[in-house]
């Protein structure tokens, strides 16, 4: 548990509830004004587009499918340019010449409905000369909203350069808007829950880990930034779609974490009004509704704006356990200039959770047995919570200075405050026949508060050297958290030992957090700066290489209750630790590529010793090569990948501590793995559109992880991981229905036991064991009319029982049961 804290001054924090609905508001009425000025346009040929600014091929493939025509082209005419982008009501002739502007490129009709790319006359004598190669069809670009699409055009993530998944030297996944709304789901961990390579973990109601190739994934980020540092279980009703880098990503995120890195990108304003408004009625109570309005703001569409607003309120298939929630969105784009573009906004999320667990279940009697607790048992008072607050306020700037060099500069503040009392019974082992052997853990704090801010700038373009056109960036990045905890105490006014957990009723009598005036702040700095280019070295050939500059500090405050310094402890700091980062692509043929790619890892924990003292930064080196391939006009994306970690000082819960034992902030101790693991697996990934009415995302994963003595690492990670899920959109006398499943299969995992078995020997090391299981899911929607839609999702189709977590204080968490969900869509 996290008890993270702003500054000794609470700085005060607008109410974020209110400015998105004064927003909605304002956003609503905007759409009178502008289209009373844009009336007589209506009746121009013009269509509605909205391409993202970024690499010219793909935006010329997306603005060609979606009006319909056919356009040619030779691939070394659009090598390394870029363009501003599409927003807005255009003719072809008129798109074409916007997405072109400044590229010394102009197109040419050939035919009714076939066009070509050419220099511009004067530009090259030999122009009108050139192939013919056909790069048709819908293709895609950053931004996956109304796609229809499973897999994305391009991404920034891996290198912040406007690369495709195929140009990336590594294993990516993205998580579309499509595939978000066919599955149904709203949390991120429902999202990665069905993401190639991704195990979750869940140790208690409140606290999911998140892991791929043997690691923990620490790298979670919005828009490229750090998320918030007391950030709850996030809901995806803000983003657009979710980038999954696998692999180590050091070279931009500062982190040289060997995992994945997880990149939630934001919805954008539309120059054009949409909006759109569900109600969800789920198993256990689930209710949830959600809106979603963006608009131009002016006339022209150079301001726009768009909020998103989400409520839930749900019980849980376990014992006394519920949850509501509150998350909203608001963000204004302004073209500054043709070049310029500002972005502006705030979004929040509140979550204030009830009868939370802290910890699992059992999974041994007192007499050494199996309990095989049911699904709904939960220990818990009824008054338990983890209460989160979390608003943060963003900005960037975006500017093109022509010949496709871009600078970008970020910034964003999350302020987060927390509360959290808890009585849970997770220590010991039940006795079934007299109802006795639970004892309670209690834990109440006061109010913690936390600030979170991070940056970043950048600046990219092209440049040509020995006749080849290469690409290069360069930028820095960098964060400060800082969090403040309350000294205090919380006396209880009843006893440990569970009289019988049989007949649990969660009735205890809340304790009241007795601040003493004293208070710990904890301040972590990370900062650095990279250097990398994009090499053409052949036609088929490119490398990537860079490097990295990383200093890191961190350390824990305390003072007493006159505000006054008292000591300092845990401090530790890292100067100038230098990440590189190699990676090479080499193209086979038009479609299939093969890669390679190197960097070392570096990264800074935020675990403590059991002496409250932080761990020492993992390190380690990670390497990939693979083969990519991109079909159907780039609507599918599939790969092949082999992966090798070696990674020291890894963080594992400390075994050697008491049962119950709690950092003085709430947390677990952690011991560092000095002689650390070695990872090496293979991974398959496939995305994208078969056909216009078929999507099919599926990857598979093997993994073996070692420790230095050849004993199995991470048990509790399976070594075989298959995901699959698929929607099919029917047409004829069934138009405006589609259906799809999706299925999760793993195989067996296991944890050791940490204090032994009851009743056998302590030096048997006993094992928790979850064998392995497949989960399937289904859903099917139906189009009403043009602005209304139904959609059913099961989760769990076949009931299956399975635990989610094995071995957390020799315990286990069920993972949730059947669920039915039901969601009524209006798009207006």
């Amino acid at each position: 548990m996290n008890q993270h804290a702003s500054s000794s001054k609470r700085l005060p924090v607008l109410k974020p509830a209110a400015l998105m609905v004064a927003a909605a508001l304002a956003l609503a009425a905007a759409p009178l004004q502008a289209y009373a000025a844009e009336a007589p346009a209506a009746a121009s040929a013009a269509k509605s587009y909205s391409i993202p600014a970024g690499p010219l091929s793909p935006a010329l493939s997306q603005f060609a499918g979606q009006s319909g025509v056919t356009l040619s082209s030779d691939a070394a005419l659009t090598e390394g340019l870029s363009t501003k982008g599409l927003q807005g009501s255009f003719n072809i002739a008129d798109g074409f010449a916007r997405l072109l502007q400044g590229s010394g490129l102009e197109v040419a009709q050939r035919s009714a409905g076939v066009y070509v790319l050419r220099k511009l006359p004067g530009a090259d004598k030999n122009a009108s000369v050139m192939p013919q190669i056909t790069v048709t069809g819908q293709g895609l670009g950053a931004n996956t909203e109304n796609s229809g699409s499973y897999t994305g055009g391009s991404m920034k993530t891996a290198t912040r350069m406007d690369m495709s998944i195929r140009d990336t030297p590594q294993s990516v996944s993205v998580i579309t808007r499509e595939r978000l709304n066919d599955l149904g789901v709203t949390r991120l961990d429902q999202a990665l829950a069905q993401t190639t390579g991704i195990m979750i973990g869940q140790q208690d109601s409140e606290r999911t880990r998140y892991y791929s190739r043997g690691f923990g994934i620490n790298n979670v980020q919005v828009d490229g930034l750090p998320q918030g540092v007391n950030s709850p279980l996030t809901d995806t009703v803000l983003y657009d779609r979710i980038e999954v880098v696998r692999g180590a990503t050091g070279l931009m995120g500062g982190t040289g974490d060997p995992s994945a890195t997880v990149n939630m990108v934001r919805k954008r304003p539309t120059r054009d009004l949409q909006a759109s408004t569900s109600l969800q009625y789920g198993r256990w109570n689930n209710r949830r509704a959600e809106a979603d309005i963006s608009t131009p703001l002016t006339a022209s569409g150079n301001v726009r704006g768009r909020v998103a607003l989400a409520w839930q309120d749900r019980d849980s298939y376990m014992d006394r356990y519920g949850e509501r929630k509150t998350i909203g969105m608001a963000i204004v784009e302004a073209d500054i200039t043709p070049d310029t573009l500002l972005t502006v906004g705030a979004d929040f999320q509140h979550n204030k959770p009830r009868g939370s667990t802290w910890g699992a279940i059992p999974y041994w009697n007192k007499d050494g047995s199996l309990a095989n607790l049911p699904r709904n048992f939960s220990l818990s008072a009824k008054w338990n919570s983890w209460a989160n607050e979390q608003e943060t306020y963003f900005t960037t700037v975006d500017h093109n200075f022509g010949s496709g060099w871009k600078l970008h500069a970020g910034y964003a503040r999350t302020n987060s405050r927390n509360n959290t009392s808890l009585a849970y019974g997770g220590a010991g082992y039940p006795d079934p026949a007299t109802g006795k052997g639970m004892t309670l853990w209690t834990g109440v704090w006061g109010e913690g508060y936390g600030v979170n801010q991070n940056y970043e700038a950048y600046l990219t373009g092209p440049f040509q050297l020995f006749g080849r056109r290469h690409t290069v960036i360069a930028g820095f990045n960098g964060g400060n958290q800082n969090s403040r905890s309350q000294g205090g105490d919380a006396p209880k006014q009843y006893p440990d030992e569970i009289p019988d957990y049989r007949n649990w009723t969660g009735d205890l009598p809340r304790p009241i957090f007795q601040p003493d005036g004293t208070h710990t702040e904890e301040l972590t700095r990370l900062s650095g700066a990279y250097l990398a280019g994009r090499f053409s070295l052949a036609d088929p050939l490119t490398m990537i290489v860079g490097a990295r500059i990383s200093n890191y500090s961190t350390e824990t405050r305390e003072f007493d209750n006159k505000n006054k310094h008292t000591g300092t402890n845990g401090f530790a700091e890292t100067k100038e630790e230098v990440t590189p980062y190699v990676g090479l692509v080499y193209d086979l043929n038009e479609q299939i590529s093969t890669y390679a790619s190197y960097t070392t890892l570096f990264n800074p924990q935020s675990q403590r010793d059991k002496f409250n003292n932080f761990l020492a930064p993992e390190t380690g080196t990670n390497m990939e090569a693979g083969v990519k391939g991109e079909f159907f006009s780039g609507k599918l994306n599939a790969s092949a990948a082999v992966f090798q970690t070696r990674k020291k000082n890894l963080a594992e819960l400390d075994k050697t501590v008491p049962q119950g034992f709690k950092l003085p902030q709430g947390g677990d101790a952690y011991v560092a793995n000095g002689d650390g693991i070695k990872a090496r697996g293979v991974e398959f990934d496939v995305s994208g559109q078969i056909s216009q009415a078929w999507n099919v995302s599926g990857g598979y994963t093997l993994l073996k992880a070692e420790e230095k003595d050849g004993r199995r690492a991470v048990p509790s990670q399976p070594r075989h991981l298959l995901r699959f899920s698929t929607a099919y959109s029917f047409g004829g006398q069934l138009q405006g229905l589609k259906v799809g499943v999706n299925m999760t299969a793993q195989s067996g995992i296991y944890g050791e036991t940490w204090y032994g078995r009851p009743t056998y020997p302590r030096s048997q090391k006993e094992r928790l064991v979850q064998g392995s299981y497949a989960l399937v899911g289904a859903m099917a929607s139906y189009q009403i009319d043009k602005h209304m839609s139904a959609q059913l999702n099961i989760s769990n189709l076949l009931d299956k029982k399975y635990y989610r977590n094995v071995g957390f204080y020799d315990s286990v968490f069920w993972g949730e049961p059947r669920n039915v969900t039901a969601t009524l869509t209006y798009k207006f």
